[in-house]
């Protein structure tokens, strides 16, 4: 049965039920990360990037967002931690339904059609075929994302300079979730053994057909992509990666909460205070390999490290996952009355050979003055549907450790087909009653989903009058009638334990596991702008990424460079340079291999923070 087939009939079945309504979770139609990131992106100087050398690799775990511009001619593909299982190594590529810009693409329709790609640049394969030169890569479909189906499909393709044409050179259909694969594939013909060879991974998508509840209309048919390698001297059996990697990205070191207030976390900090520091990493190799596990703590308002502990040293056998537990013997403090941000860095020692660029994973812990149990990135979208849900509740668990107000709620909505999901409701207010939602204290009519186009994704809602909580207490909203409102949904932290829903007149909890984008705001005064994480106002492209003894910096034409100041930090929160004025280049000589942090400040803008890794 096709997707569409399936959704109808699975409606229709609903609406036989008539009165049958329930939570749903469906697809973006949105990616909110990559609008905004495209919206600070400078134009691609397509004569700036010369032909590439083999070996090409790229694992994706030292970009954000959009492919390294240095190895990829486009834009499609959507770098990420979020979506991937159990990857090779931190951050994948994943093609869906969504384009460049965040959007749905515009050709999109429920049947298939081509969507996203991630091509190279073009590379110098100009070699015999003797050399044996292969290309490599990992895929897994679905992720965390959407199933594609039979009919959707992922492909490779090689681009011929003699012929100037592209062709299929392997193809997988549609399937459910399975581990990362690996494939293998010879580059003999000698159309492609030229100068100005490119490859490039392709996706046919197709959207479900939601005629009933055009609200959930999204993005679909999610594949992703890992540990991309081209080189020659290379056979079929060349399947050994000499490299240990973390596979996951760290996490909140908060028992709770991603973030929160940091007079709430000073309040409640023994309950708050997480105690460990959980890190993930595989060994690839087939060899047993030895792993030195490196952690700190910086208070980047201080501009200070403010802890720094070691792991220890272990062995981790060939094809392992450890998943390890650092006791932290540590508790956030600052100087700052009112908030704080600590930059987390966890980083493996390992062999000379090992490639360093997974071997690094960072977290900011951000105290404003909001509560987030999502970590800022909605993989689905929530809510609740059917013939019922025209007065149903939504109401989601926060605790105040001491007296507060709560001045406004945050909310992230997706964006439906048409805004379809554009429905009013009533924000709302609830104490507690036996750990469920008691009395209703406050509504606020004649609200509506809004979508933020700047950085700050979630829209604030103000409430007309501050109200004063404490313990626990309860925030979300009353439908207004029973269509999809399109909640921006985190699937990477399991908070449905404090997502409840009412319906038929009694509370029940989520079945689904995940935490909604809903924000409580408290304190004195609201103080935009709220962000999970570190502003990051403009882009900046430095290069080569990994570099060896020079960094060049090109900034967006309207920045003044004399006003640039260039910071580069170590992994410890070291600072090693610091250089005002005109300068392009960055003398790297005299550092040491290694992830660096290069923090660009002006007077009047801020700019994104650049992961740069050195090697010899």
């Amino acid at each position: 049965m096709t997707k569409t087939l399936l959704y109808v009939s699975l409606i229709l079945a609903l609406h036989t039920l008539c009165a049958l309504s329930q939570e749903i979770l469906t697809g973006l139609e949105i990616n909110q990360s990559v609008r905004e990131s495209y919206k600070q992106l400078p134009s691609v100087k397509s004569d700036a990037i010369p032909m590439l050398e083999i070996p090409f690799f790229d694992d994706f775990s030292t970009s954000d967002v959009y492919p390294d511009s240095e190895k990829w001619s486009d834009r499609y593909a959507f770098i990420n931690d979020d979506y991937p299982v159990n990857p090779v190594s931190v951050g994948v590529a994943t093609l869906d339904a969504i384009d460049h810009t965040g959007s749905l693409y515009q050709h999109a329709t429920t049947w298939p059609f081509p969507a996203d790609k991630l091509t190279s640049h073009p590379l110098n394969l100009n070699y015999p075929e003797s050399d044996s030169i292969y290309l490599s890569f990992f895929y897994q479909p679905q992720g965390k994302g959407d199933i594609p189906q039979p009919h959707d499909s992922l492909r490779l393709e090689f681009y011929s300079p003699l012929s100037d044409s592209w062709s299929v050179v392997w193809s997988v259909p549609g399937v459910s979730l399975h581990d990362f694969r690996l494939v293998m594939i010879p580059v003999r013909d000698n159309d492609y053994l030229q100068e100005g060879f490119r490859f490039r991974f392709s996706n046919i998508a197709s959207i479900a057909d939601n005629p009933f509840n055009p609200g959930a209309r999204g993005n679909a048919d999610h594949w992703n992509i890992d540990y991309v390698y081209l080189n020659k001297g290379r056979s079929y059996t060349d399947t050994v990666f000499r490299d240990v990697a973390f596979i996951k990205p760290l996490e909140s070191l908060l028992n709770n909460y991603s973030s929160m207030p940091w007079d709430q976390f000073v309040a409640g900090r023994i309950a708050e205070m997480g105690s460990v520091l959980p890190v993930t990493y595989r060994n690839n190799d087939i060899v047993t390999r030895s792993v030195r596990r490196q952690f700190s703590i910086y208070d980047v308002y201080g501009n200070r490290t403010a802890h720094s502990f070691s792991g220890g040293t272990v062995n981790i056998e060939p094809g392992d996952v450890h998943q390890y537990e650092s006791d932290v013997a540590y508790s956030f403090s600052s100087d700052n009355p009112d908030s704080a941000l600590f930059r987390i860095t966890a980083w493996l020692e390992t062999d000379e050979f090992d490639y360093k660029g997974n071997d690094t994973v960072i977290f900011y812990q951000d105290f404003k003055n909001f509560y987030a149990l999502d970590d800022g990135t909605a993989e689905n979208g929530y809510g609740l549907f059917g013939g019922g849900a025209e007065n149903a509740s939504l109401a989601y668990r926060f605790r105040a450790y001491r007296e507060d107000s709560l001045r406004a709620i945050q909310i992230y909505f997706n964006q439906s087909l048409n805004n379809a999901s554009r429905q009013f409701f009533n924000l709302a207010v609830w104490d507690d009653k036996n750990g469920n939602p008691g009395n209703l204290i406050y509504s606020q009519e004649g609200v509506r989903p809004e979508y933020e186009g700047e950085l700050n994704r979630f829209h604030t809602y103000q409430l007309d009058s501050a109200i004063s909580v404490s313990q626990v207490f309860y925030v979300g909203l009353i439908q207004n009638n029973n269509q999809f409102l399109n909640i921006g949904f985190d699937v990477n932290r399991d908070n449905s334990n404090r997502i409840f829903y009412n319906i038929h007149g009694h509370w029940v909890n989520s079945s689904f596991e995940g935490s909604l984008m809903i924000r409580p705001v408290v304190g004195r005064t609201i103080s935009p702008p709220l962000f999970n994480k570190p502003v990051k106002k403009r882009g900046l492209k430095v290069y080569p990424n990994p570099a060896v003894d020079l960094l060049y910096i090109d900034l967006e034409t309207d920045v003044d460079p004399a006003s640039v100041t260039y910071k580069l930090y170590n992994r410890h929160g070291q600072l090693v340079y610091n250089r005002s004025g005109l300068t392009r280049t960055i003398d790297l000589s005299s550092f040491p291999p290694g992830i660096y942090f290069l923090v660009t400040e002006s007077r009047s803008i801020e700019f994104e923070t650049k992961k740069i890794l050195i090697t010899n």
